[in-house]
């Protein structure tokens, strides 16, 4: 599918340049969605990074049951995103959408489709593990033809690249079968591009936040 639309990936310098997996439509459904307010306040990452999480609210309907997380990088940038924490096999999961302001020119917004990315977390009451499903494994998956998903390619040739990136077309419905089989596959969060059998084994697709305030404003 040709497009002349920017899609836009929720991502920051951390999310490791946007090499996770993007979906048009959410992986949650309404009954799936989980509230818990221990993981509200300011957490940290190993760079320093600090996640500022708090209960979303719309104006008109009171509090929401997602989350307003804000991810403020160790120089000063600043990204915010409406989250929903939610089940699904008894296992919990993240669904990360953009959202305030992205970009200076109104032109520019009609022009920008904001996209949906999956992470799997566990966490304490001092602690959470954020694990975000590595688009390259998901890509042998596609080419190795063991999995059918409705998807789009898309080349980076425009930005000077030529490397390919995904987007996720399926329903919820799809993508939530795809979930149940594939969130447990440890190979989804690591980095099995690498030559090196030790490097591919690290979690590239995991970060740790501690706990440093209960305040998340």
């Amino acid at each position: 599918m040709k497009t002349k639309k920017i899609i836009l990936i929720a991502a920051t310098v951390f999310l490791l340049s946007g090499c996770f997996i993007k979906s048009l439509y959410p992986f949650y459904t309404e009954k799936d969605i989980v509230y818990d307010s221990s993981i509200i306040g300011t957490w940290q990452d190993s760079d320093s990074s600090k996640w500022i999480i708090k209960q979303h609210s719309k104006s008109m309907r009171g509090e929401d049951n997602s989350y307003q997380v804000e991810i403020v990088e160790k120089g000063g940038e600043k990204s915010t995103y409406n989250v929903h924490l939610f089940k699904l096999n008894n296992q919990l999961y993240l669904d990360f959408y953009p959202s305030g302001s992205i970009a200076s020119s109104s032109m520019a917004e009609e022009n920008i489709v904001a996209t949906h990315s999956l992470a799997k977390v566990t966490y304490t009451s001092k602690t959470i593990k954020v694990q975000w499903f590595n688009e390259v494994w998901m890509e042998q998956l596609l080419k190795q033809n063991k999995i059918r998903i409705k998807h789009e390619k898309i080349n980076d040739k425009d930005t000077g690249g030529y490397t390919n990136s995904y987007l996720l077309t399926a329903s919820t419905k799809d993508l939530q079968k795809f979930i149940i089989k594939y969130g447990n596959d440890p190979l989804a969060f690591k980095s099995i591009w690498e030559s090196d059998s030790k490097k591919r084994n690290e979690e590239a697709f995991t970060l740790n936040l501690k706990k440093i305030s209960n305040d998340a404003n």
